[in-house]
């Protein structure tokens, strides 16, 4: 069959023969199936939505089409029923390669036909052929596979209530790098779902960057092709730039200590559900330090050893407020991280009152010091300090101490 790449592809599968199983192709996917079932329409909405995806990371996107086309044959695809059927019982959902070396995709009954999982299994399939060593999927890189596929997912359904169901996990453990992932994680770190589901629920920060810092869609996308040895948290460094990127990294930070107030009210309410449905209670810890109504009564006052943040990541310095008062914060941070990586703090404020969140900067004198102010009235009910720590440096578990002096005093005009 001639199919859209203008290429006569073959059927060849691992899994069974063309006795065996029922097969049917458009464009280059090929979908089979146990024959005792009937899956012909669940087939038709997996075409649809795959040509879409393809033509979408095609020619949007800067990426490329799996190896399969290049080899002569479809890229599979296979909707499985566990031990009910005779494709192999231990699939899962989602990406393998063959003994032919070849990709495929397997679809369990229940998500086979659900928009969402194709958007973010099929993005998978033009992951596949990158060339780009930094990007690949292991160690401080790993992160960046599934959370650009969940990515994708909410691009095209960011109303959908579990777009960002593991979003809870972001304000749970905000000490974690960016880059935290199954594989790289520092000695001692839990393996719980707060710690393990970061790489899915960081594609909020992904989101955050296209939909409301307004860059640019293709440059999450197109350095899986670029042949770059620039894992994907250098790349966007050197292309979005230190500085913006630096904002907008702790803007971030500071609408995820809002309440993700960046999301749907439904979607936050449902992120914050799964945390209580799945995660572990001990390893919450969204607040380095905790005040209430007072500041450090002169003292400089580090986080514990435990939670200071590591590259690309903050603290949230929390104080339950109940009365008008100015609140002074002083920033001091340490020239190096734990392995000697130059430091560099941003920080930021967030007001949280009757009327919702505002947000102010930190003035930075430098990398390392910074100081900001604000009033209180008696109405709002938390001040926040986020210190957001995003050296030049973009692996590893090191942390970034600092320091904080924050001063209470009466409203100005009181």
């Amino acid at each position: 069959m001639i199919n859209s790449a203008g290429r006569d592809l073959a059927l060849k599968t691992a899994f069974g023969s063309l006795t065996s199983l029922k097969v049917v192709t458009d464009d280059i996917f090929a979908v089979w199936w146990d024959p005792q079932f009937d899956h012909h329409s669940d087939a038709q909405i997996i075409f649809t939505q795959l040509k879409r995806i393809r033509q979408d990371c095609l020619h949007n996107l800067g990426m490329a089409d799996p190896p399969n086309l290049s080899a002569g044959y479809y890229y599979n695809v296979y909707i499985h029923r566990g031990e009910k059927d005779c494709l192999p019982n231990q699939w899962g959902n989602g990406q393998g390669t063959d003994k032919y070396g070849m990709p495929f995709l397997t679809l369990p009954i229940g998500v086979h036909t659900s928009e969402s999982n194709l958007y973010h299994e099929g993005f998978h399939i033009f992951q596949y052929s990158a060339n780009s060593p930094g990007f690949a999927y292991q160690g401080d890189s790993q992160w960046y596979i599934e959370a650009s596929a969940q990515w994708y997912q909410c691009q095209k359904l960011p109303d959908d209530i579990n777009a960002f169901v593991e979003a809870g996990a972001m304000g749970a453990n905000p000490h974690l790098a960016l880059w935290h992932s199954f594989s790289n994680h520092a000695a001692g770190d839990p393996t719980d779902w707060l710690y393990q589901v970061r790489q899915y629920g960081i594609h909020t920060y992904l989101f955050y960057l296209t939909n409301v810092a307004d860059v640019a869609a293709e440059l999450i996308t197109n350095g899986f092709y670029l042949g770059t040895d620039l894992s994907p948290q250098e790349y966007h460094y050197r292309q979005i730039g230190a500085d913006r990127l630096r904002g907008h990294f702790s803007d971030w930070a500071s609408h995820n200590t809002a309440d993700l107030d960046y999301l749907t009210p439904e979607q936050i309410e449902r992120a914050a559900q799964e945390v209580i449905n799945v995660g572990d209670p001990a390893n919450l810890h969204p607040d380095a330090l905790t005040y209430t109504d007072q500041g450090t009564s002169g003292n400089w006052i580090r986080p514990p050893e435990a939670l200071k943040p590591r590259g690309w990541a903050y603290n949230v310095i929390r104080i339950k407020n109940s009365r008008a008062a100015t609140y002074k914060f002083t920033l001091k941070g340490d020239e190096t991280g734990s392995e000697g990586a130059a430091s560099h703090f941003e920080g930021r404020i967030v007001v949280v009152g009757e009327s919702g969140p505002s947000y102010s900067e930190m003035e930075m004198s430098n990398p390392l010091t910074g100081e900001g102010c604000v009033m209180a009235k008696d109405s709002d009910c938390q001040i926040c300090l986020v210190v957001a720590s995003v050296p030049e440096h973009f692996s590893g578990t090191q942390t970034y101490g600092y320091k904080v002096q924050i001063q209470v005093g009466p409203k100005s005009g009181d």
